[in-house]
């Protein structure tokens, strides 16, 4: 980012900042979601490769902001699914044969080798405090010094990395009709 780009940034940022964060409060009622979604905002608009020409920059900074509150939700909502599934598996699999165990330990061995080599280090280390160690996301947010609602991010791009995959992996490919 050039001087002048990088000082209309903070002139940007110093003047709607605290706005922002207000308006984004009002809607999700949680300090640390506003928080965490004025920085994504921010951020958003800091990585285009042009700044853009703010006429109305509450408005641009409103329509940013709430696609990032839309992409939220969808995370949100596919971890909610992912984790029922889970659930759903850990209820059958209480009566598994020793088969059905064995195919369930190498599927375990197969997302762990996943997480140790497709995953960021920080969406690792919270899956694993959350899954094995069994720790809140309270506990996790103190640990690695973010955000409850970051942690909740952490997982759900995990589990949608995992559940991903795991869907490619066992999809079976279409026949061909010659």
């Amino acid at each position: 980012m050039s001087a002048p780009h990088h000082q209309q940034f903070h002139d940007l940022y110093v003047a709607h900042q605290g706005w922002l964060r207000g308006w984004l409060y009002g809607r999700v009622r949680c300090g640390f979601t506003a928080s965490d979604l004025t920085q994504d905002t921010f951020v958003n608009l800091m990585e285009q490769p042009t700044p853009p020409v703010l006429r109305q920059p509450r408005a641009f900074l409103q329509v940013v902001a709430s696609r990032l509150m839309i992409n939220r939700f969808r995370r949100m909502t596919i971890e909610a699914e992912v984790l029922r599934t889970v659930g759903r598996l850990a209820e059958e699999n209480q009566a598994a044969s020793a088969e059905d165990v064995a195919s369930h330990r190498q599927l375990l061995g197969q997302v762990l080798a996943m997480l140790a080599h497709e995953v960021d280090v920080k969406s690792r280390t919270a899956f694993l405090m959350a899954r094995v160690d069994g720790l809140s996301y309270r506990e996790i947010a103190e640990h690695l010094q973010v955000s409850e609602t970051r942690v909740k991010q952490y997982l759900a791009k995990v589990l949608l990395h995992f559940h991903t995959r795991l869907a490619n992996a066992n999809a079976v490919p279409a026949s061909r009709h010659d």
